[in-house]
């Protein structure tokens, strides 16, 4: 399976406002992927992060916003 999703599943993003129950969820989406033979680089791995950037956006506590680059690519089209 890691060979048919390795090109595939690059991010996964999980974020709760409850540390606790984002404990939970950590541990069980890294349980799945043991299950199912996925594996993740510790190296690309950031855990209890308070940013976070995705998809061009940057998340933080209070709210998110577009990361900077993406902004200069708009400003200059």
């Amino acid at each position: 399976m890691n060979d048919i999703f390795s090109d595939l599943l690059d991010d996964i993003l999980i974020y709760l406002n409850n540390m606790s129950e984002h404990h939970w969820y950590v541990k069980k989406v890294l349980k799945h992927l043991y299950k199912t033979s996925l594996y993740a680089k510790a190296e690309k791995c950031k855990f209890y992060s308070e940013l976070a950037e995705y998809l061009g956006y940057i998340f933080f506590p209070s709210g998110l916003t577009m990361s900077n680059n993406k902004v200069k690519i708009i400003q200059d089209w």
